[in-house]
């Protein structure tokens, strides 16, 4: 009985900072780039899911490609042990990766300013290492 009360003991202790995560799923449009250089626009699906909690958060989204298979995008704030934001791990099928814009009309990629000024941008994760890049509207 000591060991059951020590488990759910546990298990609330490791969920109290928990907020929540969400999944989401569907259909859009991928481009997909290899040095910077489109390869295909097709219509793909996508699963996802996101989440937080009091020193952790994170959005993954898994693309199905048609003639390309998966790319498995993420992004994770990372935090320290005070709870300050230190920075954020973003990879592309387990690779390093930064995430950029690019414009929806001209395909061109945009500052960080620009994406954040409200202007419509397509966010598209890049592979540091392989060079791929995956952008969804």
């Amino acid at each position: 009985m000591r060991k059951i009360a020590l488990f759910i003991g546990t298990i609330s202790v490791a969920t109290v900072g928990f907020c929540g995560v969400g999944q989401f799923s569907g259909e859009t449009t991928c481009y997909v780039y290899k040095q910077d250089k489109l390869q295909k626009k097709l219509t793909c699906q996508y699963d996802g899911a996101e989440g937080a909690a009091m020193s952790y958060a994170f959005r993954q989204v898994d693309y199905n490609l048609p003639g390309f298979g998966k790319m498995a995008t993420s992004n994770s704030a990372d935090y320290d042990d005070n709870g300050n934001h230190t920075g954020w791990t973003t990879t592309v099928n387990d690779e390093p990766a930064i995430i950029r814009y690019r414009a929806p009309s001209s395909k061109k990629v945009v500052s960080q300013t620009y994406a954040e000024s409200g202007k419509e941008v397509l966010q598209c994760y890049l592979s540091t290492t392989s060079q791929w890049e995956i952008c969804s509207e």
